[in-house]
Order: C-alpha cells, then sequence, then structure tokens
C-alpha cells in the first residue's frame, strides 16, 4: 500500500523518527509525498490517463493545508486525515471532551500512537478493498 505523506516538518520531527512507526511504514508501505501543483499537472496530462486518474483520485481526497492518505496502487484512497485535524487530536488529552483518536498502544507521546493507529487502520480498510 501506498502511504502519501506529504506532511510538514512537524510530522517529521515526531512520528516520522519513530522506530515502531519508520519499522511499519518500511513493512507494509511505499512512503511518499507530492505537492497539489504536481499532483494538478498529472491530472491535466492526457497522454496518461492512468497517471491522471490516479492524481485525480488524490485531489478528490485532499484538504488544505497536508492530507496524509494511504492508497491502493490502482489510487484508491483508502484511509485518509488532514494533518492540521491530526495534530488537533494528538494535543489533546485522551479524556477531553472532543479526543476521538485512542492513545493506547505503549508510547508515551499520543502523537505516535495515533499516527501507528492510523496506519494499522488503513491496513485492515485496505483488506476490504482486496476481498473484493
Amino acid at each position: 500500500m501506498i502511504c502519501e505523506k506529504s506532511s510538514g516538518r512537524t510530522l517529521r520531527e515526531t512520528v516520522l523518527e519513530s522506530s515502531p512507526v519508520l519499522a511499519l511504514l518500511n513493512q507494509s508501505f511505499i512512503s511518499s509525498w507530492s505537492l497539489v501543483k504536481e499532483l494538478e499537472n498529472m491530472q491535466a496530462d492526457e497522454q496518461n490517463p492512468v497517471l491522471s486518474e490516479k492524481a485525480r483520485l488524490h485531489l478528490e481526497k485532499y484538504n488544505f493545508p497536508v492530507e496524509m492518505m494511504l492508497a491502493l496502487p490502482n489510487g484508491t484512497i483508502v484511509h485518509h486525515i488532514n494533518a492540521n485535524f491530526f495534530l488537533d487530536q494528538t494535543a489533546m488529552k485522551p479524556e477531553e471532551e472532543g479526543a476521538t483518536f485512542s492513545f493506547s498502544g505503549g508510547f508515551e507521546d499520543p502523537s505516535t500512537s495515533t499516527y501507528i493507529n492510523f496506519l494499522k487502520e488503513g491496513l485492515e480498510k485496505a483488506k476490504e478493498y482486496l476481498a473484493q
């Protein structure tokens, strides 16, 4: 599965430096990032309709400024989350009203636990698509 993590410095300096996150990414994902302008150019490329369709699927799920997406090789987005929402949620304590993520998993840093859960949820959702 492809994990698009066009995240900013905040994510690179936290969850993307975590050994458990890196192990999971290396085991189950091809990790990449794309600029919106690049995706728009790919979408407009009439010479490559397959790539154009994949870019369209990604742009369809994109929300400013950064969207983390898990996609199948055919471009289907199986799971995604906006980086701002992710960071807002992981800044909350689990007992706070409105916290939608579980911070379990044995990690002190809630963002690491939440990101690993995001990746694992994506793997589970991918199974549903692959079973069809």
